[in-house]
């Protein structure tokens, strides 16, 4: 009988006395890779979702308002931004206020404002599933605004009032109806606390309209108050940038504004790693115990052995592989356990809105080169703890192992 046939019959042997460390190694490992799961899922899905997304390669552009040489952003202006190097699109946003008046006696002051595919608000609620691009006539505003709850108008007819230029710091308050479709989380700001989108059509002519400038001419005379430039990639973004801020131009990335997500998965790396080492200390005194007290418990089989021939090195390697192969059950075991743990965690992640994205599929377990690493790590830390304990047991000599006879 070979050295590894022989230990493979005393696991089976000793399986009682070894549930302890496959317990504490399987579980370690568990919530180990349940962590690393999590996190894997979470960096694939920025990568692919949220590195590659149109918002993430999105430039701003404001209005140069400070620069009297630098032309408005008119449609003439779009166009040309259009043209630069690695452009995939130029989206615009025009925004004029208008006021909402319920019928409890409410009004709420908003900002009628174009929609652009590249910062989509979070709708909560809505009257259909895909409520962009809007009709005439439709708005989707914020949840609650200036302490007025308008989750409870979706699908009504609104009474709003719009302004027409009369003179010089002067205007007429205009009335009319518009349907609100859709709500959505007051928290997303990025167009302005209280932007409630319109279809384009909608928001020109009460722009035109308050500036008292024809509807067919204010594109190209006062044009848009912002353009979103999104590159082709999130690698051309700075390229993009330098380029529209040579043409005088403010620009700043919407990276710039997600700084804290590289740091939020940093995090969970780190958690990783953490659990990672505590797996590794775990692993190898659990071994370096259970190796101890098995050889003590078991000098007579090794005074046994030696008696009948067996060198120092060959018990040497009897009880390493023995703690080896202890180290691999654990291993299976707890990348089994980990991914039930990881699929619960990741279901109870998925009730919060925010993080439900990046928590797809059921079985979070880390991709396939970082899940055999762990698992041999873990075979390798077990044996490397039961090195130290084996090599004391296996230098006995045979009249001391079986003393005690």
């Amino acid at each position: 009988m070979n050295v590894f046939s022989l230990a493979l019959a005393n696991v089976r042997a000793l399986r009682r006395r070894l549930i302890g460390l496959v317990a504490l190694v399987s579980v370690a490992a568990a919530v180990c890779l349940g962590a690393l799961g999590i996190a894997d899922s979470a960096q694939g899905v920025t990568d692919s979702g949220v590195k590659e997304s149109s918002a993430n390669r999105s430039i701003t552009v404001d209005r140069p308002d400070s620069r009297p040489d630098t032309p408005q952003l008119t449609d003439r202006t779009a166009a040309r931004l259009a043209k630069l190097p690695h452009v995939e699109s130029v989206q615009h946003r025009a925004q004029v206020s208008f006021g909402v008046l319920t019928k409890a006696g409410d009004t709420v002051l908003l900002y009628a404002t174009t929609h652009r595919p590249a910062l989509s608000p979070p709708v909560t609620k809505s009257v259909r599933k895909d409520l962009f691009p809007l009709k005439p006539g439709e708005i989707v505003a914020p949840a609650a605004s200036q302490g007025v709850d308008l989750s409870r108008l979706v699908g009504r007819q609104i009474d709003i009032e719009t302004t027409r230029f009369v003179r010089q710091g002067e205007g007429t308050g205009v009335s009319g109806h518009a349907r609100l479709v859709g709500v959505y989380d007051p928290t997303w700001q990025l167009d302005n606390p209280d932007a409630a989108y319109a279809a384009d059509s909608t928001v020109v002519k009460w722009a035109a309209q308050r500036s008292g400038e024809p509807e067919k001419t204010y594109l190209s005379t006062i044009g848009y108050d912002q353009l979103t430039v999104v590159a082709r990639t999130s690698a051309d973004v700075p390229d993009v940038t330098k380029s529209v801020q040579r043409l005088g131009y403010p620009a700043v990335t919407l990276q710039q504004q997600l700084h804290a997500l590289p740091g939020v998965l940093e995090m969970i790396k780190v958690v990783g790693q953490v659990l990672l080492g505590v797996l590794g200390v775990l692993a190898f005194v659990g071994a370096v115990t259970v190796t101890g007290a098995l050889s003590r418990q078991r000098a007579q089989e090794i005074g046994i052995l030696k008696a009948v021939g067996f060198r120092t090195r060959s018990v040497l390697m009897m009880l390493v592989t023995e703690m080896a192969l202890v180290g691999a059950v654990a291993a299976l075991l707890g990348a089994v356990l980990g991914a039930a743990l990881g699929s619960g965690a990741a279901a109870l992640l998925r009730d919060s809105a925010e993080l439900a994205p990046y928590v797809k599929g059921w079985v979070l377990l880390p991709s396939a080169s970082p899940l055999l690493l762990l698992l041999g790590l873990t075979v390798l830390v077990v044996a490397i703890g039961s090195l130290a304990p084996a090599r004391r047991a296996a230098r006995m000599s045979p009249t001391d192992a079986m003393k005690d006879w």
